[in-house]
Protein backbone atom coordinates (compact mmCIF):
# COMPACT_ATOMS: atom_id res chain seq x y z
CA UNK A 1 0.00 0.00 0.00
CA UNK A 2 2.83 2.37 1.08
CA UNK A 3 4.50 1.92 -2.36
CA UNK A 4 0.97 2.94 -4.03
CA UNK A 5 0.70 5.78 -1.96
CA UNK A 6 4.56 6.80 -3.21
CA UNK A 7 4.12 6.01 -6.26
CA UNK A 8 0.56 8.23 -6.49
CA UNK A 9 2.32 10.78 -4.48
CA UNK A 10 5.82 11.33 -6.92
CA UNK A 11 2.90 11.16 -10.09
CA UNK A 12 1.36 14.77 -8.39
CA UNK A 13 4.46 16.14 -7.51
CA UNK A 14 5.91 15.73 -10.89
CA UNK A 15 2.92 16.96 -12.26
CA UNK A 16 3.16 20.29 -10.46
CA UNK A 17 6.26 20.47 -11.39
CA UNK A 18 5.60 20.43 -15.01
CA UNK A 19 2.64 22.34 -14.86
CA UNK A 20 5.19 25.10 -12.85
CA UNK A 21 7.73 24.60 -15.50
CA UNK A 22 5.02 25.21 -18.38
CA UNK A 23 3.40 28.48 -16.73
CA UNK A 24 6.87 29.66 -16.45
CA UNK A 25 7.56 29.75 -19.95
CA UNK A 26 4.52 31.78 -20.92
CA UNK A 27 5.76 35.34 -22.01
CA UNK A 28 3.20 37.82 -21.88
CA UNK A 29 2.51 39.61 -24.91
CA UNK A 30 5.17 42.65 -25.51
CA UNK A 31 4.27 45.75 -24.73
CA UNK A 32 2.92 48.22 -27.65
CA UNK A 33 4.58 51.04 -27.34
CA UNK A 34 8.04 49.24 -26.66
CA UNK A 35 7.44 47.88 -30.09
CA UNK A 36 6.07 50.81 -32.11
CA UNK A 37 9.25 52.32 -30.61
CA UNK A 38 11.49 49.84 -32.22
CA UNK A 39 9.92 50.28 -35.58
CA UNK A 40 10.24 53.94 -34.94
CA UNK A 41 14.09 53.32 -34.63
CA UNK A 42 14.35 50.69 -37.24
CA UNK A 43 12.71 52.98 -39.95
CA UNK A 44 14.93 56.00 -38.78
CA UNK A 45 18.08 53.36 -38.98
CA UNK A 46 17.25 52.67 -42.10
CA UNK A 47 16.71 56.12 -43.59
CA UNK A 48 19.98 57.07 -42.21
CA UNK A 49 21.32 54.06 -43.66
CA UNK A 50 20.15 54.97 -47.07
CA UNK A 51 21.23 58.56 -46.55
CA UNK A 52 24.89 57.25 -46.07
CA UNK A 53 24.92 54.96 -48.74
CA UNK A 54 23.73 56.21 -51.32
CA UNK A 55 25.79 58.78 -52.34
CA UNK A 56 23.63 61.03 -55.26
CA UNK A 57 21.51 62.65 -52.57
CA UNK A 58 18.57 63.14 -55.08
CA UNK A 59 18.61 59.32 -55.57
CA UNK A 60 18.70 58.68 -51.73
CA UNK A 61 15.69 61.00 -51.52
CA UNK A 62 13.74 59.20 -54.37
CA UNK A 63 14.80 56.05 -51.81
CA UNK A 64 13.50 57.40 -48.68
CA UNK A 65 10.07 57.74 -50.89
CA UNK A 66 10.10 54.48 -51.69
CA UNK A 67 10.40 53.28 -48.08
CA UNK A 68 7.43 55.37 -47.08
CA UNK A 69 5.39 54.32 -49.77
CA UNK A 70 6.49 50.59 -48.69
CA UNK A 71 5.24 51.47 -45.15
CA UNK A 72 1.97 52.82 -46.28
CA UNK A 73 1.54 49.70 -48.63
CA UNK A 74 2.26 47.13 -45.62
CA UNK A 75 0.05 48.97 -43.67
CA UNK A 76 -3.05 49.00 -45.82
CA UNK A 77 -2.47 45.37 -46.36
CA UNK A 78 -2.57 44.42 -42.59
CA UNK A 79 -5.75 46.54 -42.43
CA UNK A 80 -7.32 44.93 -45.30
CA UNK A 81 -6.30 41.77 -43.69
CA UNK A 82 -7.72 42.36 -40.31
CA UNK A 83 -11.18 43.10 -42.09
CA UNK A 84 -11.05 40.18 -44.22
CA UNK A 85 -10.50 37.84 -40.90
CA UNK A 86 -13.42 40.38 -39.29
CA UNK A 87 -15.64 39.00 -42.18
CA UNK A 88 -14.72 35.38 -42.11
CA UNK A 89 -15.76 35.58 -38.26
CA UNK A 90 -18.74 37.42 -39.29
CA UNK A 91 -19.84 34.31 -41.61
CA UNK A 92 -18.83 31.79 -39.29
CA UNK A 93 -20.92 33.09 -36.97
CA UNK A 94 -23.96 33.55 -39.37
CA UNK A 95 -25.50 29.68 -39.52
CA UNK A 96 -27.15 30.59 -42.58
CA UNK A 97 -24.46 31.82 -44.33
CA UNK A 98 -23.40 29.90 -48.08
CA UNK A 99 -20.52 28.46 -49.22
CA UNK A 100 -20.97 31.40 -51.88
CA UNK A 101 -20.49 33.80 -49.38
CA UNK A 102 -17.32 32.55 -47.79
CA UNK A 103 -16.52 32.32 -51.90
CA UNK A 104 -17.06 36.07 -52.72
CA UNK A 105 -15.27 37.17 -49.69
CA UNK A 106 -12.10 34.82 -50.54
CA UNK A 107 -11.80 36.04 -54.04
CA UNK A 108 -12.01 39.75 -53.16
CA UNK A 109 -9.50 38.81 -50.62
CA UNK A 110 -7.28 36.95 -53.12
CA UNK A 111 -7.64 40.43 -55.14
CA UNK A 112 -6.94 42.55 -53.23
CA UNK A 113 -4.04 40.53 -51.77
CA UNK A 114 -2.37 39.96 -55.52
CA UNK A 115 -2.50 43.56 -56.16
CA UNK A 116 -0.72 44.33 -53.29
CA UNK A 117 1.83 41.60 -54.22
CA UNK A 118 2.22 43.52 -57.66
CA UNK A 119 2.56 47.08 -55.73
CA UNK A 120 5.26 45.69 -53.82
CA UNK A 121 7.34 43.55 -56.83
CA UNK A 122 6.78 47.11 -58.22
CA UNK A 123 8.21 48.92 -55.59
CA UNK A 124 11.30 46.68 -54.82
CA UNK A 125 12.09 47.13 -58.85
CA UNK A 126 12.12 51.05 -58.08
CA UNK A 127 14.07 50.55 -55.54
CA UNK A 128 16.56 48.44 -57.37
CA UNK A 129 16.09 51.31 -59.95
CA UNK A 130 17.34 53.96 -57.31
CA UNK A 131 20.26 52.50 -56.38
CA UNK A 132 23.58 50.93 -57.43
CA UNK A 133 24.13 46.53 -57.06
CA UNK A 134 26.67 47.94 -53.84
CA UNK A 135 23.89 49.77 -52.63
CA UNK A 136 21.54 47.48 -52.83
CA UNK A 137 23.59 45.18 -51.01
CA UNK A 138 23.47 46.93 -48.15
CA UNK A 139 20.48 48.11 -47.79
CA UNK A 140 18.89 45.23 -48.56
CA UNK A 141 20.60 43.30 -45.97
CA UNK A 142 19.56 45.48 -42.89
CA UNK A 143 15.25 45.36 -44.69
CA UNK A 144 15.72 41.60 -44.51
CA UNK A 145 17.29 41.61 -40.62
CA UNK A 146 15.59 44.02 -38.97
CA UNK A 147 12.55 45.01 -40.86
CA UNK A 148 10.13 42.14 -40.90
CA UNK A 149 6.65 43.11 -42.53
CA UNK A 150 4.89 41.55 -39.75
CA UNK A 151 6.76 43.77 -37.36
CA UNK A 152 6.08 46.76 -39.19
CA UNK A 153 2.38 46.69 -38.07
CA UNK A 154 2.40 45.10 -34.86
CA UNK A 155 -0.20 47.70 -33.30
CA UNK A 156 -2.34 47.25 -36.28
CA UNK A 157 -1.90 43.55 -36.25
CA UNK A 158 -2.37 43.09 -32.83
CA UNK A 159 -5.47 44.72 -32.46
CA UNK A 160 -6.67 42.31 -35.58
CA UNK A 161 -5.79 39.24 -33.30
Amino acid sequence: MKKIIGFVLVIAVSFVLVLLASCAELRQPPDPAEVQAQIAESREQETELVRATVMDPARAERFVGLLRERDLLVEEHARRLIEYRRKVATLSADYDARREDFEALLADFNRQRESAQKETVDLVVAMKEATTADEWKTISRFQLKRLDPRKLVYGTAARGG
